[in-house]
């Protein structure tokens, strides 16, 4: 029973280093679009390249394996919580985090599906007002609809934390501050992507350390 513990306490801590690594490698690789202020032709020159489509395929399928380690990441902390779980926000707390992986996929596949276009089919073609309407949804997914949910699943977390004692209080202080900088920090700021996953970072190593910490 103490292995299962200690086990699923390290998946956890796993999974969200897993996936802090992969999203900020995906949202790197998927920002690699095309510059907006091109032209039509040049725009889709640009798509034409088969090294340009594979980044962006690349980064797809990078956010997609990131949304699967942070919902084992979600998945196993409710675990740990165990009886100690507050229903109202543990509610919170699962809905937010489906709402973000919803948003993050729906954007990363909105940046690539020029490229998925172009692998499918042979009369592809995309032009300057498709790529800014692409650009301009998925922004709005990711620079500001995005950190507003996960605003609220730090928070959530953060107050289960406090509550439940399962992890050091710092932590859950950590995250309220971390909540307060994305929900209120000024919108389309490309900065914030990075937020969210530097947080689950520090969940993780918080969580293995600790655990490390209580085997000495």
């Amino acid at each position: 029973m103490v292995f299962e513990r200690v086990r699923s306490v390290e998946s956890a801590a796993i999974a969200g280093v897993v996936y802090a690594m992969l999203a900020v490698v995906a949202l790197g690789l998927l920002t690699q679009f095309p510059e907006l202020r091109q032209s039509d032709a040049e725009i889709s020159a640009w798509f034409d390249d088969g090294a340009n489509r594979a980044t962006l395929l690349l980064g797809l399928n990078l956010a997609a394996i990131s949304s699967i380690a942070f919902l084992w990441f979600v998945a196993v902390i409710r675990r740990r919580l165990g009886d100690r779980e507050d229903r109202f926000f543990s509610t919170v707390f699962l809905g937010s985090a489906i709402v973000y992986v919803g948003a993050w996929l729906s954007s990363a596949a909105i940046l690539a599906a020029g490229a998925v276009a172009y692998q499918l089919f042979d009369a592809a073609a995309i032009g300057r007002d498709t790529a800014t309407l692409a650009g301009g949804f998925a922004g709005a997914l990711l620079l500001v609809a995005g950190p507003r949910v996960q605003a609220v699943f730090v928070f959530t977390t953060s107050t289960l934390i406090l509550r439940s004692g399962v992890l050091p209080r710092w932590l859950a202080f950590f995250g309220y501050i971390m909540g307060v900088l994305m929900f209120t920090f000024p919108l389309v700021t490309q900065p914030l992507g990075i937020g969210f996953p530097f947080w689950v970072l520090v969940v993780s190593i918080t969580i293995l350390l600790t655990k490390a910490a209580d085997r000495v």
